[in-house]
């Protein structure tokens, strides 16, 4: 019985793992907490990546997200630029829909307990810049959104890209 919290501790960091990801100095992650779960209109959330060996990276971008079941939408509507308003660079924009929950109303989150983590891909042919900021905010015809925990962008750099 001594070794339960051992298991349980190892089943968890196994979990938490990107199943056939590898980390290497290129990859990029990084997350916001939302404070009372609850997400203004006006606040957008900025990203800096500034731990990837080379300045130019191509590879996926993905968007995680941590919820609550008391999410009132089945999607969520966001917008990320790359770069910032007064560099010579345009900024880059999209937009993208997120599915939060199936046509009947099931989570496509997993997690256990009060919060969902739901992962969604935005880009499989994403260039990341060293140190050009990614900003990412939502654009949901409500001010505020309730039930969002934490918002965070993770880049997984592509096979070939450090040759």
């Amino acid at each position: 019985m001594k070794r339960l919290p051992l298991i349980a501790a190892i089943a968890l960091a196994a979990a938490a793992c990107v199943p056939g990801v590898e980390p290497d100095n290129n990859s990029f992650s990084e997350f916001a907490e939302l404070p009372d779960a609850e997400w203004p209109y006006a606040r957008a959330y900025r990203f800096i990546p500034a731990t990837t060996a080379d300045s130019v990276v191509r590879g996926t971008l993905l968007l995680s997200l941590r919820h609550t079941a008391s999410y009132p939408y089945s999607n969520l509507w966001i917008e990320l630029a790359q770069g910032e308003p007064d560099d010579s660079v345009p900024m880059l924009r999209d937009t993208f829909d997120i599915a939060i929950a199936d046509p009947f109303g099931r989570w496509l989150g997993s997690g256990m307990g009060a919060s969902l983590r739901r992962t969604d891909t935005l880009s499989r042919d994403f260039t990341l810049v060293r140190g050009r900021r990614l900003t990412v905010r939502h654009i949901m015809r409500t001010d505020t959104l309730d039930g969002i925990e934490q918002v965070g962008l993770v880049f997984i750099p592509d096979k070939d890209s450090d040759r």
